[in-house]
């Protein structure tokens, strides 16, 4: 049985396979295998750089034109400043909020709750605690023991 023989890629600085896929395109492009070492051939084009991209889901690197950049693209994903994948959902927000305190101005009162959730939390046999909000079982009291 013949031994696996690897080497090393100098592009990458990992192992590879001698007669493996990568090793033959290393072979056919640019590179000469002269004593167990892959040398770079002195008529070789001048190696491309990769351009890479910023995934900001994952917050890792993606090869610019490979598998997992076209994925990101083709599901939607834009690019921003030339090197940022943001998903649709981060990008556009369709009713933004002018002022973010308006929450705080209009409170959640226990009446609106029971009016949007009312029939809901009657078919399940509870209610919520006019204090807390925390849900309770059916009864006369409207308080949750902590509030009562």
């Amino acid at each position: 049985m013949l031994n696996n023989i690897y080497t090393t890629n100098p592009e990458t600085g990992r192992e590879i396979r001698v007669g493996g896929t990568i090793f033959n395109r290393l072979i056919q492009d640019q590179y000469d295998y002269i004593n167990g070492e892959l040398v770079r051939r002195n008529n070789a084009p001048p190696r491309q750089l990769r351009s890479y991209f910023f995934n900001t889901i994952t917050h890792r690197r993606v090869i610019g034109g490979g598998r997992r950049y076209f994925e990101l693209v083709n599901n939607g994903c834009d690019i921003e400043n030339d090197y940022y994948l943001v998903p649709p959902l981060v990008i556009s927000d369709p009713d933004p909020d002018p002022n973010p305190d308006a929450v705080r101005r209009n409170p959640v009162t226990f009446e609106g709750l029971i009016s949007v959730h009312g029939e809901n939390l009657a078919k399940c046999n509870i209610t919520l605690c006019r204090e807390c909000f925390i849900p309770i079982t059916l009864r006369i009291n409207e308080y949750c023991e902590e509030h009562q």
